[in-house]
């Protein structure tokens, strides 16, 4: 009777184990908490890059933007603008303005003091790859090219 036990203690652990495999990571908008400093994330959940990119023009010609990376996903894009450092306050105006962004991720970041995008897991097989680099209207300044590459080099470091 022990090793029957034993083999569905087995069973739930190895169970447990799989679920937290499967379990999405993410990475958060957050640079400096003391500062109230955010890079700027945005979730598309379309398949029209077409629309992406004319969603994030008119995003960086409207906030003056600096360049924006897009990484397209399994049921969308996901857009970085790593040079891009601001208040948790201004970064929810820019995703309320932004159009076709996912609107649970517009509402979603109502309630929550920074944002977090999805990395890796959540699928077995490796969904994110980058697609291109759309050029912003202004060039950041030291510092922010300094904290965005960190932020570039987490987001390469988790997506493995």
């Amino acid at each position: 009777m022990a090793s029957w036990k034993g083999w569905k203690q087995w069973v739930r652990y190895r169970n447990q184990e799989m679920e937290i495999r499967n379990l999405a990571v993410g990475m958060n908008s957050t640079v400096d908490l003391t500062q109230d400093l955010h890079i700027i994330m945005l979730d598309y959940d379309i398949d029209e890059q077409i629309k992406v990119e004319e969603s994030i023009q008119e995003a960086q010609d409207f906030w003056g933007l600096s360049d924006c990376y897009i990484f397209k996903t399994e049921h969308g894009f996901h857009a970085f603008f790593w040079y891009d450092l601001v208040p948790y306050d201004r970064l929810k105006m820019i995703i309320a303005f932004a159009k076709y962004v996912d609107p649970m991720y517009k509402y979603i970041s109502r309630f929550y003091d920074h944002k977090t995008i999805r990395v890796a897991g959540k699928y077995k097989h490796k969904d994110i790859k980058f697609v291109k680099i759309i050029p912003g209207v202004r060039e950041p300044s030291p510092e922010e090219q300094q904290i965005g590459m960190m932020k570039r080099q987490e987001h390469t470091y988790l997506l493995g």
